[in-house]
């Protein structure tokens, strides 16, 4: 048989380079993201243009319901069919070179020994194939199917014997054809004596057919007519769905290749940035162990950090609730990152590196699987044209199938017609002698009656066959290992069961490249270095998020001073931590205080910043409003010296000077230039914690704080976790990039080759075409082949109607023609009269 695109063969001889395998308990997990476009491209399906009176799928359940095989007679037909294409003499050869590709090896490259092996030294026993079963270390090899068997396969699908299957299909066919033939001869025997004995004699009684007597006759004739009308756009929206589900199909199939042409050029893409960084991944690892004392000196350092932060900071701590927290962080870096210190240290005195005597290889091996890729694309661009030509061989074939399928009807219909315009016309005197033409419609609607339940039987029997091979593609396309052996099934599998390439062929496994290492790189594997600082590293951001309680409380009530807004205090501020400092810095929509500031000789005041003024002379400035008057005496705005003598006001004016000029503001004002200095000791505060904590680095401060800096460490408590984290995961990841033929970026194009072994989109594709095919295709052909059933009885019914009808309307036509002759003969006898 045949062997699909050996793709699994690029992909071994890119991971594998020629390398010895080893069993790791490491597996790469994959986490790729998900294409949403994907989808959504040439998904679309063409819709016909009388999909709405299609009837398709009553065709196909009425094909079904006559055709209903339990699952097992399609397994038969599947197995036979691999009898029979399996070519015995080749396939049946148990024993192949064991540098063959197709011996059966193990994941050691090792030749798999079966407990009845007869394969001598050098030769392997070979993979499973259209003959033989998989091979299974200990255990005996078996046969697909019995020997014997294959000799009987053909004779099983289209042998003479009453099992095949090419004579039960046949039969239905057969049956249908000698119903059809025997029709036939019947006619031409009613023909022979009727016709030539006695309908060409005399009609013996003129006046014993009434017109009720053709009454019955004529409306089957009718009904007989409009089936065959019924039949014929059944016909005609059959042919349709059939130009449909093949337009659909070469859609669909274009969009598979064009799926595939892309999934190549993805798989490629990585192989190249790993064939880039091969070389500099062997020449970097010469400094991987140089400045490796950081290890344990850092993290010393960072425990006299946490000691630090404490001793400075625990009253933040214990205001912002962050305590429990601390104490978790400080708590997981010991039991979990302390290990990693000890775990990496230990491995960077006993690794061993092999790098250099494998950099060659494994270029030359991406190379040669960049080749194949490149084989393989251009394959499928030549599968493209065939499906562009194979598609333009179709469109042109459409009229020339559509008038194959609708003469028959259109002929039928004609013949019909000119019957029933005779049957119209036979009562009229000048047209009395057309009922000729209902003979004529009988002899024709017999021959093509029998023309229409041939074609009938022979369309029932393509139908079965088109039933058939779709119960048979989704046994197929369970299980590929039938058709293409063990070792690619997996692959050609993993298509149809949303199953991840690598993770069908374990590729997962081939791309643990610390085989080429030391047992000791088993230690580090084990070690989740992201996982255990992240134990470390949100408990401190979770104090980060709670250091905001410190001023939060005092900054909210500050802001509902300041933004109260509220008659006579229009007050309409809302501060946040990043203007508190600078609270000339918010944004205002004036340049000016909207209200009269007190001793300001009646002027607003300026938003602006006076030259060096502090954050709270500015505070005090802007809120410091004038007051109102209560009453209209002694109140007024103090202009100078003669506001002492004139001093009046209207009532609710503003003013700063007199005994009746109250201040409903000045307690607010007061508490915003208490409550703001208050803030702004606990945003130090809070700033300072801040600062050398490490999440974020406020903006007019150095972090860490010098107290910090000068008594602890140089680097924030978090600054100096994150460092030491981004240091042992370099390490780490280095180390076993290294091992993996690897450094830097090397694992991620890796994980992004390994991703690209999606190969899902082929089931969605077989999904469209089989719909296309097995759905709207078949679906027509199913109602052509009704349609020609019910032409077929229409005619023969036409045809026996026909017949009465000639005889009958014959008489009535003479007798028709006696009535006027005497009607004549009275106005003859009239004329002389007169």
């Amino acid at each position: 048989m045949k062997k699909l695109p050996a793709v699994v063969t690029i992909v071994l001889l890119c991971l594998e380079a020629k390398a010895t395998a080893q069993s790791h308990a490491r597996r790469l997990e994959l986490d790729c993201p998900v294409d949403e476009s994907a989808d959504e491209n040439n998904d679309q399906s063409y819709q016909g243009r009388f999909q709405s009176y299609s009837r398709g799928s009553l065709g196909r359940k009425l094909v079904e319901s006559i055709r209903k095989k339990p699952e097992s007679y399609y397994q038969d037909i599947v197995d036979n069919v691999v009898m029979l294409l399996c070519d015995v003499d080749n396939a049946g050869e148990r024993c192949v070179d064991e540098g063959s590709s197709l011996a059966a090896k193990d994941a050691e490259q090792n030749c798999i020994i079966a407990s009845d092996s007869q394969c001598p030294v050098g030769l392997c026993e070979r993979q499973s194939n259209c003959y033989w079963n998989s091979v299974h270390e200990g255990q005996n090899r078996t046969t697909r199917f019995p020997p014997e068997r294959y000799n009987a396969a053909e004779t099983e699908l289209y042998g003479t014997n009453n099992n095949s299957y090419a004579r039960q299909i046949a039969l239905f066919g057969i049956i249908g054809a000698v119903v059809a033939i025997v029709a036939f001869l019947i006619w031409i025997i009613f023909f022979v004596v009727r016709y030539l004995r006695f309908l060409c004699s005399t009609i013996q009684r003129k006046d014993s057919y009434r017109l009720y007597d053709i009454i019955l006759p004529v409306v089957l004739y009718i009904i007989a007519l409009v089936s065959i009308v019924i039949a014929a756009s059944m016909a005609f929206v059959g042919n349709e769905d059939v130009s449909v589900g093949a337009t659909n199909t070469f859609l669909h199939a274009d969009g598979l290749i064009e799926d595939l042409l892309l999934f190549l050029g993805r798989s490629r893409l990585p192989l190249e940035n790993i064939q880039s960084i091969v070389k500099r991944a062997a020449l970097d690892a010469k400094g991987i162990f140089d400045g490796t004392d950081y290890v344990k000196r850092d993290a010393m350092q960072i425990v006299n950090s946490f000691v630090g932060f404490y001793e400075l900071h625990s009253d933040g701590l214990v205001s912002s609730n962050s305590l429990v927290g601390f104490n978790q962080a400080t708590a997981e870096f010991d039991e979990k990152v302390t290990p990693i210190t000890d775990s990496v240290q230990e491995m960077l005195d006993t690794l061993e590196l092999d790098l250099y005597d494998q950099a060659d290889s494994i270029e030359a091996s991406i190379f040669t699987a960049m080749q194949q890729l490149d084989s393989f694309y251009e394959q499928s661009l030549e599968w493209q044209n065939e499906v562009y030509y194979y598609e333009g061989q179709e469109l042109g074939t459409r009229n020339v199938r559509r008038s194959a399928v609708m003469i028959l009807f259109l002929v039928s219909l004609g013949i019909v017609l000119l019957g029933f315009l005779g049957l119209t016309l036979s009562r009229s005197r000048i047209c009395s002698k057309v009922y000729h033409t209902i003979k004529l419609t009988g002899f024709v609607s017999s021959l093509l009656g029998t023309v229409a339940l041939l074609s009938a039987s022979a369309t029932l029997c393509l139908t079965f066959v088109f039933h058939d091979a779709c119960e048979v593609s989704g046994i197929v396309t369970r299980d590929f290992e039938p058709f293409v052996g063990d070792r690619i099934s997996p692959a050609v599998n993993a298509a149809f069961n949303d199953t991840n390439l690598a993770v069908a062929l374990n590729l997962t496994e081939k791309v643990d490249f610390e085989q080429k290492l030391e047992d000791g790189l088993i230690q580090i594997e084990m070690v989740n270095v992201s996982q255990a600082f992240q134990l470390v590293l949100e408990p401190l951001s979770q104090i980060q998020s709670a250091l905001g309680s410190i001023s939060g409380t005092a900054l909210s009530v500050l802001n509902q001073a300041t933004a109260s807004n509220e008659f006579p205090c229009a007050f309409n501020d809302t501060y946040t931590k990043d203007t508190i400092t600078h609270p000339w810095d918010l944004d205002r929509s004036t340049d000016d205080t909207p209200y009269t500031i007190r001793d300001n000789m009646g002027n607003p005041t300026s938003y602006d910043r006076i030259g060096l003024e502090s954050s709270d002379d500015y505070m005090h400035r802007i809120y410091n409003k004038a007051g109102v008057c209560s009453e209209p005496s002694d109140c007024c705005i103090y202009e100078g010296p003669s506001s002492e003598f004139d001093c009046s006001s209207s009532v609710y004016a503003d003013c700063d000077y007199g005994n009746n000029c109250a201040f409903p503001c000045e307690n607010v004002q007061l508490g915003i230039t208490e409550g703001y200095d208050a803030l702004l000791m606990l945003y130090d505060k809070e700033q300072r914690m801040t600062a050398d904590l490490g999440v974020v680095c406020p903006a007019e401060l150095e972090c860490p704080s010098s107290e910090f800096s000068s008594d602890f460490s140089s680097s924030t408590l978090v600054g100096s976790v994150e460092d030491y984290k981004v240091k042992i995961t370099d390490t780490k990841e280095s180390l076993v990039n290294l091992a993996s033929t690897s450094v830097g970026g090397t694992m991620i194009e890796v994980e992004d080759f390994l991703c690209n072994m999606n190969v899902s989109f082929i089931e969605r594709r077989y999904a469209f075409i089989k719909t296309d095919i097995c759905g709207i295709l078949f679906g027509g052909i199913a109602q052509i082949n009704w349609a020609l059933w019910l032409l077929g009885i229409s005619l023969e019914v036409v045809a026996i109607v026909s017949h009465i009808l000639a005889v009958r309307m014959k008489g009535l036509s003479q007798k028709g023609e006696e009535s006027f002759d005497m009607l004549d003969l009275h106005l003859n006898r009239a004329n002389v009269y007169a």
